[in-house]
């Protein structure tokens, strides 16, 4: 998808259904981005893109291969902002790096035991530039992480966003719309996660404490 002579990317479902085009340079940032996020975090896991109606991201081992997995209505909701993109990643890979995702039970009933990979794996040589999204609807995910977990998991990414350049307040826009999804939507990304206002505030408040530790030390 990233080496794409075309200036897009069409990804398919079933039936040759469009589900999602993207900019081949959105690709190619989003898998920069996803490399130098998961190089700080100390971790490896594949970036998959994969189905979902609803917005969501999750780390899971699947078939036994460490994944990162963002659903076509999350790619939707980010558009091409790298910032945000980089902190959705960076939540994830500090599940990763935190042992978060190795120790909690995903809850879904598809995830264990699917004979192919799902979606479009990022990070795997080979893939054309029109993939086919099959297998595993990301609506079905949820990892049980404590809201402790989660907390700690959106310190580690502003570390890793400020470590790579990355604009933390990407973080805080893309919780803000989030929080502008219509009411009643259910969003798996949202089930453990502390309340949407108060994350807004915590993530507020821990670029402000890092920026100022950094401007400090400089």
């Amino acid at each position: 998808m990233a080496v794409a002579r075309s200036s897009t990317v069409t990804l398919y479902g079933p039936g040759e259904k469009v589900l999602l085009t993207m900019n081949r340079q959105t690709v190619q940032k989003l898998l920069l981005a996803h490399f130098r996020i998961t190089r700080s975090a100390g971790t490896q896991a594949e970036l998959l893109i994969v189905e979902g109606d609803e917005p969501n991201a999750f780390a899971a081992m699947i078939n036994g291969r460490r994944m990162i997995a963002i659903n076509i209505a999350m790619i939707k909701l980010i558009g091409e902002n790298i910032d945000e993109f980089a902190g959705l990643l960076g939540h994830e890979a500090a599940h990763w790096a935190m042992g978060h995702a190795d120790s909690s039970k995903v809850r879904s009933s598809t995830i264990q035991g699917i004979s192919t990979l799902v979606g479009v794996g990022l990070g795997v040589a080979g893939i054309p530039a029109a993939g086919i999204i099959t297998g595993l609807s990301a609506d079905l995910i949820e990892a049980s992480y404590s809201r402790d977990n989660e907390r700690e998991a959106d310190a580690l990414s502003i570390d890793y966003m400020l470590a790579n350049g990355f604009d933390p307040q990407g973080a805080v826009q893309l919780q803000e719309k989030m929080l502008k999804l219509p009411v009643g939507l259910k969003v798996p990304f949202l089930g453990t996660h502390p309340s949407g206002q108060e994350r807004v505030e915590n993530l507020k408040r821990l670029i402000g404490a890092k920026q100022e530790k950094a401007g400090v030390a400089e």
